[in-house]
């Protein structure tokens, strides 16, 4: 039969006559088709049967299978005739007239048969026009003010006043109204038949029908088979943490986070990892913004609208070969169509201040308890009457102090000596907690303001933030700035046609103090640590020492960096045909990172007020190295929909992704500054150093998925990608990965009809893929000659001074280095309780990383050049998540949240090029975090215990020297006399025995909050509940005591091992009160031989590193909203917001669980400050 045509007025394919027809109220029409059906007698429509049987279908679908089986076809008007409605239909052999009296009964619908053609319409007729009124009220049947009523597809519309009630005139009567409000579900009623329309408003809630972003697109949660969690921006708002990475602590299982050496510095980044290590070599997930690669810590986390964790291979496979380790899709804010212009601003002011500083000995119990470790072994470095002097100066006693300084002194912290310095050290006589004069707080602000709405055909979102933050040490300069612009526009040029134009702008300087012309910002820590509280700040005159390190924070100079991001986005979304969308985005990115690093020299005073130059801070230099990055990418994607009959539901998606990366850099330096003030390579006299570096990588891939939902009932989907990358040579560039996942809705079933009240959703889902990893070290396939620049005088011995070039030996290539492969398996469980307040997720995952690169197989030496890698390594992680949530409205006034997240992994090498089994590398079958020591549990007592048990155990592996009562006591649990590592192999690794993990296990966040009437209250906190950690013996804010003057001694080292009674300059206390063999710690040195002998790994001080942290509280009022109507705004809210209030850890105070080390040593780092901030946010 002939396939016929509907004319669907309100359409993209309308009939320009029709419409004019239409416009015209149908009148020549219907008098035309009148005349033909009076002369049509006995007509076809009169004798046409028809026999249709549909079940929940739509009305649409009712006429279209009358035009399939006659040659009827249907004229209407989309915006007058509800065509959505689902409808159960059984006709037989019935007549036109009868099946549409029976299916457009208690309807405004009515039908008018004219031959072949029908003509369906309104009873109110689309010109009829009203008034319409009514009251907005949420659940509770509280009046809401500020709705936005709008008739749909115009821009006629109102808000509702402060008693919620709203009046609108010249309401066309086949229109629709749409009702919506922040927070609520919007609702969109026609007005047919009605004058009076009062809605009920419910809350906006997560459950199964939340469309979440995946790969490509976005899917109701419902239908999800891979591993994806979703944060909300309600989880990251309002908070005072610099960046994105440290705001997502606590806020997924899963998402494990570590801090580098320099710690929680001014605009810390934080390294981010999905269910743990991936590769040997390193693995962090691809981050997208908006569908575009990109850095989220330059992103302003208050335009973050959501933000989703693709945890495996099932979710993540489509971005194949970036993707290996899971994803982070972050989707930033918009305007809405028919969204009336609102600005916000949010801002606030925060107070920062160091959390955990430990507390200095006072310098008279420093230089006795370092006379007495010296008496054990090193020699007393304070003299009597140095210490006599300290006890002066901690009990005011000028006059007595006055007697060794110059006459003119007007500070008394320290005293000539005669080489014409003022003494420090063991010559000082001051009294300085160096943390609490270094360390002291700092205020901070951000700002935000955003501009967002739309019309009918154009929606649009712009914004623009400053971040200011300082660090809480009192000298030298220590900031962070951070500045972002952002711009979004999306226009519908047709009602099948999108074009969206976003640009992102962010600039950021971070200013660091540089250190005796070391450029190490962690080497402030390590100074602070171990300056001697003895050392003064001041000489007599008043001039800061050099010894208090001040100077070199304050004038040493400084380090700029500066980086300039530069977004722009094109994309555009076409659909030809219903369920059939092609999108297209061009995305180009230019980062320019500028850095200039002055190292100034410092000068010292002389008693006699000349200067010298202080320590390595001569000659001066200026370094400039600028790195311009320019990148882009583009995807073209197409998708289809097709749903059969409501129970079938497929879409297929295809499309491909090709990226450019090419980078510059160029670094000088130059020494002797001549203007200190005009800070130049133009003003330095040296030889100028001048080296280039030039990069460039490229990527592309092709990807497809097929998805299948029945009823949404049983999930399956299939991913494919292709991927090829310059890093590998030619024959190994490309790879095919593929993923399967399936679920199963079983509550859906009609068995579960029962129980469906007690659990209100089951679904099981499973998963499978395959990744490739080609985040490995760039030109690994080439050939490359090293070139090298030396004056070579070892060669030329004739006062060379210039440089010489020369070659080096070429590197070898592997010509199999090809991809790793990331293969991972899912097990998930998603479960709803009790009208789905709660909510349970729980996922067993496995991750095996293949073809991993390792070392080669050892050559003999004559070979001449280093080996290439290859890919002969596999890993294996085990774990699982766990997550609960609790969600409950008690009533109009209070309601609440719990949400605990829980997760563990276990890392495992499965293969290694190890022949030996060698400890200190990786070996098949070792743990990611072991940790191998010795067992011991006591310390000597008595010489006769030492002396007893160093004739039947041989020690001397670890210490030839001499043991003491006091030193620890290695336990020879081989039982063969002798306490050693034995070959330090797998197979013969003598005493040492696996005594602990470094890898944080059983990781938690927990968030809850409540509201009541017009107050919030929220909390989140986040922890480690297993992590073993030992301590190097060059940890002394751990271990106290190393060499006399660098020791840093604390209240908690005075628990040492003393068998001596101690006098007014040696020891701890007089007398016999010295006293202390039952003590924790060993007996002190000030010789690092010595010491280290008692901090060899062992089992007596493992340290236990798990702890919880209060990241995040807050508690807010919003202002009522019959104050806010009278005000013309939206909304007001204050709140105050604590970070990092609480910490709960057994590690020593300095020591921060989160940044635990650095380069110089645990603790010298800087800590996560605890910060206080008031904020204010408006929207008008």
């Amino acid at each position: 039969m002939k396939k016929n045509v509907v004319y669907d007025l309100g359409g993209m394919n309308i009939c320009l006559l029709v419409k004019i027809l239409l416009k015209m109220k149908l009148t020549f029409l219907l008098i035309l088709l009148s005349v033909v059906q009076l002369l049509a007698f006995n007509g076809y429509s009169q004798s046409t049967r028809l026999t249709v049987n549909l079940e929940n279908v739509r009305v649409e679908k009712v006429l279209l299978e009358i035009e399939e089986q006659s040659n009827l076809f249907f004229i209407y008007n989309r915006e007058a005739v509800d065509v959505n409605r689902k409808v159960n239909v059984s006709y037989s052999n019935m007549g036109i007239t009868e099946i549409l009296e029976d299916l457009f009964k208690d309807t405004d619908v009515t039908f008018e048969i004219l031959e072949s053609h029908i003509v369906l319409k309104s009873k109110s007729g689309q010109n009829d026009r009203k008034k319409i009124t009514g009251v907005v009220t949420d659940v509770y049947n509280k009046p809401l003010p500020g709705v936005s009523v709008i008739v749909k597809g115009t821009t006629i519309g109102i808000t509702t006043n402060v008693d919620g009630k709203y009046s609108l005139d010249n309401v066309p009567g086949n229109s629709t109204l749409v009702f919506s409000f922040v927070g609520m579900k919007p609702q969109e009623i026609s007005v047919a038949g009605k004058t009076i329309i009062n809605v009920v408003l419910e809350e906006k809630t997560i459950g199964i029908e939340e469309v979440v972003a995946v790969g490509y697109g976005v899917q109701k949660k419902v239908n999800l088979t891979g591993a994806v969690d979703v944060i909300d921006n309600k989880q990251i708002e309002n908070r005072q943490s610099p960046t994105v990475s440290q705001l997502l602590q606590g806020q997924s299982p899963g998402l494990t986070f570590s801090i580098g050496s320099y710690g929680f510095q001014p605009g810390a980044q934080m390294e981010i990892n999905i269910r743990g290590i991936g590769s040997l070599n390193g693995g962090s997930p691809y981050v997208l913004i908006d569908g575009i690669p990109g850095d989220m810590d330059r992103l302003n986390p208050d335009d973050i609208k959501s933000i989703s964790v693709l945890k495996d291979a099932a979710a993540s496979a489509i971005y194949g070969a970036r993707a290996p380790y899971g994803v982070i899709l972050i989707t930033t804010k918009s305007g809405a169509e028919n969204e009336k212009i609102n600005v916000t601003y949010s801002g606030s002011v925060s107070v920062a201040t160091p959390q955990n500083l430990p507390e200095m000995l006072n310098s008279a119990t420093h230089a006795r308890v370092i006379n007495e470790a010296g008496a054990n072994r090193g020699g007393r470095p304070f003299k009597d009457e140095i210490i006599d002097r300290m006890y002066a100066y901690i009990n005011g006693d000028i006059d007595y102090l006055r007697q060794f300084t110059v006459p003119d002194a007007i500070y008394f912290e320290t005293m000539p000596r005669s080489n014409g310095t003022w003494g420090f050290n063991q010559y000082g006589n001051a009294n300085y907690d160096w943390f609490d004069e270094y360390y002291g707080s700092a205020i901070n602000q951000k700002h935000n303001i955003s501009l967002k709405g739309g019309t009918q055909a154009t929606s649009y979102y712009f914004s623009a933030g400053y971040l200011s933050q300082e660090s809480v040490l009192n000298y030298g300069e220590d900031t962070f700035e951070r500045m972002n612009v952002m711009g979004k526009i999306n226009t519908a040029i047709s009602d099948w046609w999108d074009f969206n134009y976003q640009v992102r702008f962010m600039k950021s300087n971070r200013v660091i103090p540089n250190m005796d012309n070391q450029g190490s910002y962690d080497l402030i820590f390590h100074q602070i640590a171990r300056t001697m509280p003895m050392n003064a700040k001041y000489d007599g005159y008043g001039n800061i020492m050099i010894q208090s390190k001040i100077p070199w924070v304050n004038d040493a100079g400084t380090d700029n960096i500066e980086t300039t991001e530069n977004w722009h986005t094109f994309a555009t979304e076409i659909r030809p045909l219903k369920g059939w969308k092609i999108n297209a985005d061009f995305a180009y990115k230019s980062v320019d990172y500028f850095r200039s690093d002055q190292e100034l020299t410092v000068y010292d005073h002389l008693v006699d007020q000349s200067l010298i130059i202080s320590g390595n801070t001569n000659p001066s230099s200026i370094q400039q190295f600028h790195q311009s990055n320019n990148y882009w990418t583009t995807n073209i994607y197409t998708s289809y929909e097709l749903s059969i009959n409501d129970l079938h539901n497929f879409t297929i998606l295809g499309g491909t992704q090709y990226e450019v990366n090419n980078g510059r850099s160029l670094n000088a330096i130059k020494n002797n500054l001549i203007v200190p003030d005009v800070l130049s390579l133009q003003t330095a006299t040296g030889e100028a150093s001048v080296t280039e570096g030039l990069t460039h990588w490229a990527t592309q891939g092709y990807f497809g998925r097929l998805s299948y939902n029945y009823n949404e009932k049983y999930l399956a989907e299939a991913n494919i990608r292709r991927d090829g990358t310059s890093r590998f040579r030619d024959g190994k560039r490309w790879g095919i990965f593929p993923s399967v996942s399936i679920g199963w809705n079983i509550n859906k079933e009609r068995f579960w009809s029962s129980i469906e009240k007690y659990i209100n959703a089951l679904k099981i889902r499973g998963s499978w893929g395959a990744l490739g990893n080609q985040n490995v070290a760039s030109y690994q396939d080439l050939e490359l000659i090293p070139l090298h620049s030396s004056p070579l005088n070892w060669i030329f011995n004739f006062g060379q001074t210039r440089p010489v070039g020369y070659t080096g030996t070429p590197a070898l290539v592997s010509p199999d280095l090809s991809w790793e492969t990331v293969t991972t398996k899912n097990l998930g469980v998603n479960m709803a309780f009790l009208d789905s307040r709660l909510q349970a997720d729980f996922d067993l995952f496995e991750r095996n990383t293949t073809n991993m690169i390792g070392p080669a197989l050892a050559q003999p030496g004559v070979l001449g050049a280093s080996l290439p890698r290859e890919n002969n390594a596999t890993l294996r992680t085990r774990g699982w998540e766990f997550a609960l949530k609790w969600k409950q409205t008690i009533s109009n006034d209070f309601s609440y949240f719990v949400d605990i997240n829980l997760y563990d992994s276990k890392s495992v090498v499965t293969k290694y090029l190890n022949p030996t089994g060698i400890l200190s590398n990786w070996y098949a079958g070792k743990e990611q975090g072991e940790i191998w020591g010795y067992t011991a549990h006591d310390l000597y007592r008595t010489q006769e215990e030492v002396d007893k048990y160093v004739e039947a155990v041989d020690l001397s592996y670890l210490w030839g020297g001499i043991w003491r009562p006091g030193d620890l006591k290695y336990e020879d649990i081989t039982g063969d006399g002798v306490v050693d590592n034995g070959s330090n192999t797998l197979g013969d690794h003598g005493d040492l025995s696996i005594i602990g993990n470094s890898t944080p296990h059983y990781q938690f966040g927990v968030s809850a909050g409540l509201t009541f009437k017009n107050f919030d209250f929220s909390m989140i906190w986040k922890g480690i509940a297993k992590r073993d950690i030992f301590f190097s013996g060059n940890d002394n804010i751990f271990w106290g005591f190393r060499n006399w003057n660098q020791s840093s001694l604390f209240p908690n080292h005075l628990d040492y091992f003393r068998d001596q009674p101690g006098d007014k300059y040696t020891g701890l206390y007089e007398g016999d009160e010295n006293i202390n063999i039952d003590a924790y710690w060993p007996r002190p040195y000030i010789h690092n031989g010595e010491n280290n002998k008692n901090r060899i790994p062992s089992t007596r001080y493992l340290q236990n590193a798990a702890y919880a942290r209060l990241q995040n509280v807050q508690l807010g009022y919003n202002l009522p909203r019959n104050i806010l109507s009278k005000l013309h705004l939206q909304k007001l809210r204050i709140y105050a917001s604590g970070e990092n209030l609480l910490t709960i850890s057994k590690l020593p105070k300095g020591i921060d669980p989160v940044a635990v080390s650095s380069r110089w040593g645990a603790g010298k780092t800087y800590g996560a400050d605890r910060i206080v901030s008031l904020g204010l946010i408006i929207t008008y």
